[in-house]
Protein backbone atom coordinates (compact mmCIF):
# COMPACT_ATOMS: atom_id res chain seq x y z
CA UNK A 1 0.00 0.00 0.00
CA UNK A 2 3.08 2.36 0.84
CA UNK A 3 4.44 1.42 -2.59
CA UNK A 4 1.16 2.43 -4.18
CA UNK A 5 0.98 5.59 -2.32
CA UNK A 6 4.86 6.57 -3.18
CA UNK A 7 3.77 5.64 -6.76
CA UNK A 8 1.10 7.89 -6.81
CA UNK A 9 2.96 11.03 -5.85
CA UNK A 10 5.86 10.90 -7.66
CA UNK A 11 4.36 12.44 -11.39
CA UNK A 12 0.99 12.03 -13.26
CA UNK A 13 1.81 8.76 -14.97
CA UNK A 14 2.37 7.40 -12.03
CA UNK A 15 -0.80 8.36 -10.16
CA UNK A 16 -2.48 7.09 -13.51
CA UNK A 17 -0.84 4.15 -13.30
CA UNK A 18 -2.22 3.19 -9.77
CA UNK A 19 -5.81 3.83 -10.89
CA UNK A 20 -5.38 1.58 -13.41
CA UNK A 21 -3.47 -0.99 -10.52
CA UNK A 22 -6.61 -0.41 -8.60
CA UNK A 23 -9.34 -1.35 -11.43
CA UNK A 24 -7.61 -5.25 -11.04
CA UNK A 25 -9.80 -7.17 -8.62
CA UNK A 26 -6.77 -8.90 -6.73
CA UNK A 27 -5.26 -5.49 -6.00
CA UNK A 28 -9.00 -4.14 -4.75
CA UNK A 29 -9.20 -7.30 -2.59
CA UNK A 30 -6.13 -6.41 -0.98
CA UNK A 31 -6.64 -2.95 -0.53
CA UNK A 32 -9.86 -3.86 1.25
CA UNK A 33 -8.29 -7.03 3.25
CA UNK A 34 -5.79 -3.87 4.60
CA UNK A 35 -8.75 -1.56 5.46
CA UNK A 36 -10.18 -4.10 6.80
CA UNK A 37 -7.91 -5.07 9.50
CA UNK A 38 -7.78 -1.31 10.36
CA UNK A 39 -10.94 -0.49 10.96
CA UNK A 40 -11.50 -3.74 13.12
CA UNK A 41 -8.31 -2.67 15.00
CA UNK A 42 -9.45 0.97 15.69
CA UNK A 43 -13.08 0.04 16.79
CA UNK A 44 -11.39 -2.52 19.06
CA UNK A 45 -8.87 -0.32 20.18
CA UNK A 46 -12.22 2.70 21.18
CA UNK A 47 -13.67 -0.64 23.18
CA UNK A 48 -10.34 -1.01 25.13
CA UNK A 49 -9.88 3.25 26.21
CA UNK A 50 -13.34 2.84 27.11
CA UNK A 51 -12.75 -0.08 28.98
CA UNK A 52 -10.22 1.71 30.58
CA UNK A 53 -12.17 4.70 31.89
CA UNK A 54 -14.35 2.28 33.41
CA UNK A 55 -16.87 1.15 30.98
CA UNK A 56 -17.94 -2.86 30.53
CA UNK A 57 -15.51 -3.92 33.02
CA UNK A 58 -17.58 -6.84 34.46
CA UNK A 59 -17.84 -10.15 32.50
CA UNK A 60 -21.53 -9.36 31.13
CA UNK A 61 -20.13 -5.92 30.31
CA UNK A 62 -17.01 -7.13 28.52
CA UNK A 63 -19.14 -9.73 26.72
CA UNK A 64 -21.41 -7.02 25.17
CA UNK A 65 -18.64 -4.92 24.61
CA UNK A 66 -17.14 -7.66 22.24
CA UNK A 67 -20.55 -8.18 20.34
CA UNK A 68 -20.93 -4.45 19.46
CA UNK A 69 -17.22 -4.31 18.41
CA UNK A 70 -18.20 -6.94 16.11
CA UNK A 71 -20.89 -6.45 14.63
CA UNK A 72 -19.68 -2.46 13.97
CA UNK A 73 -16.66 -3.61 12.93
CA UNK A 74 -18.47 -5.91 10.12
CA UNK A 75 -20.72 -2.66 9.15
CA UNK A 76 -17.43 -0.78 8.69
CA UNK A 77 -15.91 -3.26 6.67
CA UNK A 78 -19.38 -3.82 4.17
CA UNK A 79 -19.30 -0.07 3.76
CA UNK A 80 -15.12 0.15 3.08
CA UNK A 81 -16.17 -2.90 0.53
CA UNK A 82 -19.08 -1.04 -0.83
CA UNK A 83 -16.49 2.06 -0.78
CA UNK A 84 -13.77 0.07 -2.64
CA UNK A 85 -16.31 -1.16 -5.11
Amino acid sequence: MLYLLELSLQSESGFALVQELLSNVLIKFMAWAVLAGLLYHLIAGIKHLLMDLGFGETLRGGFIGACITLALSAVAIIVAGVWIW
